[in-house]
């Protein structure tokens, strides 16, 4: 379980692992965002889907996401995350596990913040997206 997966360039979409299950969507989003693909990581999203900052401020539909997602590529983050768990009900899952968020500072530096996220995903069709993202828990 403890297995500590660095994502990086991955999957060439947002889309391409989706398919395999709720795990690879949420590494799909992950990949996206660390290679610098906010549009392929906000693609990973549900239209109506929402994503909650660490100050608990909730971010509606996937264009809003996708202007956080653009300051998060920006800052270069990458995203270690430990082995999900995943809690599967028919058309609906709950994604839970540790993460280590690495982004820019000021002046240079790299800031490192662990966070235990909670992450809905919703199956479409085929198609595992994330329906609500709490990377601060």
């Amino acid at each position: 379980m403890g297995a500590r997966r660095a994502v990086g360039v991955e999957a060439d979409n947002g889309q391409a692992d989706q398919q395999a299950g709720p795990q690879a969507a949420v590494h799909a989003f992950a990949s996206a965002l660390a290679s610098g693909r906010p549009t392929a990581a906000a693609a990973c999203f549900t239209r109506d889907s929402c994503l909650i900052t660490p100050d608990g401020t909730s971010v509606h539909g996937r264009d809003r996401i996708a202007e956080l997602l653009e300051q998060l590529t920006a800052r270069r983050t990458v995203i270690e995350m430990d082995l999900l768990t995943i809690h599967q009900a028919g058309d609906v899952a709950r994604a839970s596990g540790h993460w280590r968020l690495t982004l820019d500072g000021p002046e240079g530096t790299r800031f490192v913040q662990a966070c235990n996220p909670t992450v809905v995903l919703q199956r479409i069709e085929r198609s595992w997206r994330l329906a609500i993202v709490a990377p601060w828990g």
